[in-house]
């Protein structure tokens, strides 16, 4: 089936590299209460995703918030060796779509054409790819807002966030593991892919140790601990937005005892974090075992944020 053909089965429209927007028309549904359902759900796919795979994540999200915009951004490696101005750019349509949704700034005023119908956003992000992704997106928008720099007297919006497989620490193996774990172990670029890994990770060790340069894995995790008048890893959010992340013991990509670390600073921090930890499950692949499981907390983090 070619991309356009799936697409359209779908319900998605391409706005950018990567980028896809859904194109459903807003008819009644059978929602209780919509007032109370996610209206944006931003989906960040892990690296080297294809739509088929998120799709599967996407497709549950239409039969649970049939009133949602979806919008999914995909993960590619050279998005990871880009700049930084070019990753920003990546995401202008992204950040174009919130801002028509009354996402307007870090203040977060609503914008005219949606006060009828404030920002109730769900984030959904997927291992490293995607919670950079997520990271630049917040990156974005800050620089795209011309609002003050304060919330104070604004009540923040409805929102939620599940980070999946993520965040991992930034080792040279770890990398290795990530970018060569969709490659055959026989694949004429193995090699030339990891000797390239080697080289990225040995010059952007050097810009640490010589300018002070963090690691990306590493602004990724400092990102997900923000907090402040400028809010969190995006502008809405705030020490009170919860948030779950999902790990698991049998994940060769990413040890869960780095997310449990990083959970535990979290909390410690003041952030409304929680986690679910599997025991069976590879990488990224825990809703395809438990789908009960998995999409039950997500429902539980969602009726979290209603009450919050």
């Amino acid at each position: 089936m070619s991309l356009s053909a799936t697409l359209k089965r779908a319900g998605l429209a391409p706005i950018g590299k990567g980028i896809y927007l859904s194109n459903r028309t807003r008819e009644a549904s059978g929602s209780s209460n919509p007032s109370k359902t996610p209206n944006i759900i931003l989906v960040f796919g892990w690296m080297g995703a294809n739509l088929p795979h998120i799709f599967k994540y996407t497709k549950v999200y239409q039969e649970m918030y049939p009133d949602a915009t979806q919008i999914i951004v995909q993960s590619r490696p050279q998005f990871f060796w880009s700049s930084n101005r070019t990753r920003m750019n990546n995401l202008v349509p992204v950040a174009e779509v919130l801002e028509a949704h009354g996402c307007s700034g870090t203040k977060l005023e609503v914008a005219p054409a949606s006060e009828s119908d404030p920002p109730r956003i769900l984030v959904h992000s997927f291992s490293n790819g995607g919670g950079i992704q997520m990271y630049t997106l917040g990156k974005l928008l800050r620089a795209r807002s011309k609002s003050s720099l304060d919330f104070r007297g604004h009540k923040p919006r409805m929102s939620a966030m599940i980070i999946d497989s993520c965040p991992a620490n930034a080792t040279l193996p770890g990398a290795l593991r990530a970018f060569t774990a969709s490659l055959p172990k026989n694949s004429p670029l193995r090699i030339p892919l990891i000797i390239f890994i080697i080289l990225i990770y040995s010059f952007n060790s050097f810009k640490h140790r010589i300018f002070g340069v963090q690691p990306i894995f590493e602004r990724l995790k400092r990102g997900l601990l923000r907090q402040g008048p400028e809010g969190g890893i995006l502008p809405w959010m705030t020490e009170k937005t919860p948030r779950m992340y999902v790990c698991s013991k049998q994940d060769e990509l990413v040890p869960f005892e780095e997310i449990e670390e990083h959970v535990k600073e979290a909390k410690g921090r003041g952030l409304n974090a929680s986690i679910e930890i599997y025991d069976d499950t590879p990488h990224v692949a825990h809703a395809r075992k438990y789908p009960e499981r998995y999409w039950g907390a997500v429902k539980d983090l969602w009726a979290a944020a209603v009450q919050s």
